[in-house]
């Protein structure tokens, strides 16, 4: 290892920070660890549907009580890569050079439709919320989207807004990927919370959606985008913008880029199952983190094994759904409503702030699910 060898992250979410933790609690000599992040403070984006519901105060946490205290924090908005130079720069000009560099910017919802609101950040979080707490009673709501957020926002909506209308649209059914007995517990679920659903109806992006659906507010979320830095820097990427990277997470065509959590795509068709979720993300992020650790010790770099237990939907403060899933996230037949799965999301929640804490203490403390057999019938390593 060089006198000074410099990780540049970005990206302050799920993949980035665990990485980060990873590599600077592993005290390597001479290693220097930076998180890039526009924010100064974390986001637990699985709670963004209780803050604009209005039933969480805040979803931010200061990384000074997340990050290991080496890891330097720079406070920045990537916006081009150049990985001939190793160099990334900054919107306000500044230039990081970089050894090795970890690709997690993360994903953000597509861009809502004139009229309505979205729930992917923090701040489209915080104008629902204002929105949300401004309209009068018998005032309707209409949450367009049928996946998990908009399941998630619609049933906290109605259950945290009881004086006003919640319609949840979905161009498909709602939940896609659940089995017919546990969407019909999901169904119970809504409508015990006071929402209306509307499946299979599509709803038109082309104008505003309130005058179509007879809403006074529309919360969109129809689903996740990636920022568009990889395409720009002339990084590889698939249709959909990710970085592409191979199973030890590293860049197409590069040694020294990494890639992980919801800005990344695993080229080998083995991992279709992983889907944009923390519970990919980051066993992606500590994964990036151990290769790149390898990598500078010459060593043979690891096969990504990571897989699923369980799909958890919270469905208020008191009711949700816990789907059992096979390790591809295939589900099973064992499913949980009510009160209980509320519990088992809620621990869930907090369990991934605690996972994050445990591995600035100690490199490698953060263990995860492994994934199907059948990637493990194949080698498990690639060259440093």
């Amino acid at each position: 290892m060089s006198v000074q060898t410099r990780v540049l992250i970005l990206g302050g979410g799920y993949a980035g920070v665990m990485a980060a933790n990873r590599l600077a609690a592993a005290a390597r000599p001479g290693l220097a660890v930076r998180l890039v992040n526009p924010r100064g403070q974390f986001v637990e984006r699985i709670r963004l549907h209780e803050y604009a519901a209005g039933t969480r105060a805040g979803v931010a946490v200061p990384f000074d009580r997340l990050l290991h205290p080496a890891v330097r924090q720079v406070p920045g908005t990537a916006v081009a890569i150049d990985a001939g130079r190793r160099t990334v720069g900054l919107a306000d000009g500044e230039t990081l050079p970089y050894d090795y560099l970890l690709y997690a910017v993360g994903s953000t919802g597509p861009a809502a439709p004139a009229g309505a609101l979205a729930v992917a950040d923090v701040a489209d979080a915080a104008a629902a919320r204002t929105s949300l707490r401004s309209l009068p009673a018998g005032a309707a709501v209409a949450i367009v989207g049928g996946g998990l957020t908009a399941l998630e926002t619609a049933a906290e909506t109605a259950r945290a807004h009881p004086r006003l209308r919640v319609h949840l649209w979905c161009s498909a059914l709602p939940g896609p990927s659940l089995p017919e007995p546990s969407r019909a517990g999901l169904l119970r679920s809504l409508r015990r919370a006071g929402v209306q659903v509307h499946p299979e109806v599509p709803v038109s992006a082309a104008a505003d959606p309130r005058g179509q659906l007879g809403a006074d507010l529309v919360l969109w979320c129809t689903g996740f985008s990636v920022p568009d830095l990889a395409a720009r820097s002339a990084l590889p990427v698939d249709g959909a913008g990710r970085l592409r990277v191979d199973a030890s997470l590293r860049a197409a065509g590069q040694d020294r880029v990494f890639g992980a959590g919801d800005a990344a795509v695993i080229e080998d068709p083995g991992y279709a199952y992983l889907r944009m979720s923390c519970a990919a993300a980051m066993p992606m992020g500590a994964e990036a983190a151990g290769n790149i650790l390898r990598a500078l010790e010459g060593l043979p770099l690891r096969r990504h094994d990571s897989g699923f237990q369980a799909q958890c939907i919270s469905l208020g403060r008191a009711d949700g759904l816990v789907q059992f899933v096979g390790t591809d996230d295939t589900p099973r037949s064992l499913h949980l409503h009510g009160r209980t799965a509320a519990v088992l999301k809620e621990i869930i929640c907090r369990m991934t702030l605690r996972w994050i804490r445990s591995e600035a203490k100690r490199s490698g403390a953060y263990s995860w699910p492994k994934g199907p057999r059948a990637l493990r019938r194949t080698p498990v390593e690639s060259r440093p």
